[in-house]
């Protein structure tokens, strides 16, 4: 769950904090206030992509921060694999963008990769925004939330690796059949790529070494100044190794006259040969600085030459290696085709009906499971005002003459999800024929659809947080009182973040929020204001009639009082 969000010098925001509580919370504001800000800095603090446009005009960067609560293990565990403490069992996030085009990420002080912050973000949180709406009318979308509902992660990842198995062993098999001009070029290529990488002989963790070493030699001065000092100290008549040898002659003259400080002497004399030794060790450290001054510029090409290899050939040093084991092998299979051909073949149609028996699996499972989930999303659109609607998900195998895989005597589309084309049909009206909903669904109907899958949904995952972005578009009286009673019956088992311009929902929120825009010498700034109960009979005031009038503010308490009093 989300408690705590600060956002500073990001688009109109110079600095805002919101403190979230557990269930429904509220955000709205007149049109152009900003709203959408909140959801944009959301977006990017939880690993999204950041622009410098984002950026405070003026200002350096911008900076996101924000306390998370954790009760999910899953995600506990993989933050242990990053080397990051949890305590208490909450995180803090914090994100930097700067006018360089460049952003960092960071967990409980500990700076991960946008990506890694991103896989976090997606076991705690889930937002829709009205890109979702968007998605939801492209059809290859459909069998995303239908696999969502069934949970066949298990049988899906099976699919996939078959998949990729089977399309890994025809691209071999291909190279075999290939023309004989297509070899040498391909072998030609293969040779220049392994020269390129096994001369480069790059050792595990270089990118990582590089950096450090071009770290300290961009602040060579400063550390040989140092050194300078360092050695001024030691050395010298006022030196510390010159006062300790005064010192421990002294010692030793007396040592000799009274026998009981003999250990006392012999302590001082190995004081004074260890800190002889670290003067000698350090002055020999220091003059790598003196004898190697290019070695900045050296390290700087060799990294620009690991980093040009790390793009062209992974993106890693690791999937450099993977590459090369890869165009290796590809090459002994084209030297060796002859041989391996028939080898290959036999592989291939053993993968191929591994892939085809899977993929039949998972085909009868999600025909039987969509019968249940077109049930519950009636249910559901039935509860959001839509009784009259009806709802079915279409589960067929369609034919193919191109890029096929052949089952029972029919050529099908196939891919790494399998056999299957899922799409969802609605009929919004009785007395209708259904019809695909990517042509029929209004702005309103589609959102009720997508309410009502993460209503189904969300029992059926970890998410602790649910961000919506204007579901109630297109919608108002009764069905925005359903909506308002959906997200709250939600809110009851997870934290909903939600924006809105509905009376209705958010007269529902256990906490609200005012998005303001005002100007102030000259400067526009959005800022963000808790709302008490007062000032949010005030807000859906304002909502309900456009002003807060006696009158809109009794309608105000009468929304308040009726809604909260049927929860």
């Amino acid at each position: 769950m989300l408690r705590y969000l600060q956002i500073k010098n990001f688009a109109l925001i110079d600095n805002s904090e919101i403190e979230f509580s557990e269930g429904l919370n509220i955000i709205s504001g007149e049109t152009g206030a900003g709203k959408s800000i909140i959801i944009q800095a959301l977006s990017i603090l939880l690993g999204g992509r950041a622009s410098v446009d984002q950026i405070r005009t003026g200002c350096d960067e911008a900076a996101l921060n924000g306390a998370i609560s954790i009760n999910n293990k899953k995600v506990q565990e993989y933050l242990k694999t990053l080397g990051i403490e949890i305590e208490n069992d909450e995180i803090i996030v914090r994100r930097i963008l700067s006018n360089s085009g460049k952003s960092r990420s960071f967990i409980n002080g500990t700076q991960v990769t946008s990506k890694e912050l991103s896989d976090i973000s997606a076991e705690l949180f889930d937002f829709h925004g009205q890109h979702e709406g968007v998605s939801l009318l492209r059809r290859n979308t459909h069998i995303n939330y239908l696999d969502d509902f069934i949970d066949i992660s298990g049988d899906l990842t099976i699919l996939k690796d078959l998949y990729n198995r089977l399309k890994a062993k025809y691209k071999e098999l291909n190279l075999l059949l290939s023309d004989d001009d297509q070899k040498e070029k391909r072998i030609e290529l293969i040779k220049f790529e392994i020269e390129e990488i096994e001369s480069a002989k790059i050792k595990d963790n270089e990118d990582e070494e590089l950096r450090n070493e071009i770290k300290i030699y961009e602040n060579v001065e400063k550390i040989s100044s140092l050194f300078e000092d360092l050695k001024n100290n030691f050395s010298g008549n006022e030196g510390i190794l010159s006062k300790l040898r005064i010192s421990k002659n002294s010692l030793a003259g007396i040592a000799e006259l009274d026998k009981r400080l003999k250990n006392k002497d012999d302590e001082l004399s190995d004081i004074f040969y260890k800190l002889e030794d670290v003067y000698s060790e350090l002055n020999n450290f220091s003059r790598q600085y003196e004898t190697e001054p290019n070695k900045l510029d050296a390290l700087i090409e060799r990294s620009e030459a690991i980093e040009k290899m790390k793009r062209k050939y992974g993106g890693s040093i690791g999937a450099i290696r993977k590459y090369l084991v890869e165009i290796k092998k590809e090459l002994n299979m084209i030297i060796f085709s002859s041989e391996q051909k028939e080898k290959i073949e036999k592989e291939y149609a053993e993968i191929q009906k591994m892939y085809i028996n899977q993929a039949l699996k998972v085909s009868k499972i999600r025909k039987e499971k969509a019968v249940v989930l077109e049930k519950s999303i009636i249910n559901e659109l039935n509860k959001l005002g839509m009784e009259k609607s009806d709802f079915k998900i279409s589960v067929i195998n369609e034919e193919s003459e191109d890029d096929y895989i052949e089952i029972n005597l029919k050529k099908l589309k196939y891919g790494e999800n399998g056999i299957d084309s899922v799409e969802f049909l609605i009929s919004p009206n009785a007395g209708e024929p259904l019809k695909s909903l990517i042509k029929i669904a209004s702005g309103g109907e589609l959102s009720r659809v997508i309410l009502a899958l993460k209503t189904i949904l969300s029992s059926k995952d970890s998410i602790e947080t649910m961000i919506f972005d204007e579901i109630d578009a297109g919608i108002g009286g009764k069905v925005a009182i359903s909506v308002a009673k959906s997200l709250k019956s939600i809110s009851k088992n997870r934290q909903v973040i939600c924006i809105t311009h509905l009376a209705q929902i958010a007269a529902l929120g256990d906490r609200n929020f005012l998005i303001k825009k005002e100007s102030l010498n000259e400067r526009t700034k959005t800022s963000i204001q808790p709302l008490n109960e007062s000032l949010k009979r005030n807000e859906i005031a304002r909502m309900l009639s456009g002003n807060v009038t006696e009158i809109s503010l009794n309608h105000a308490n009468e929304l308040i009082s009726s809604l909260n009093s049927n929860d």
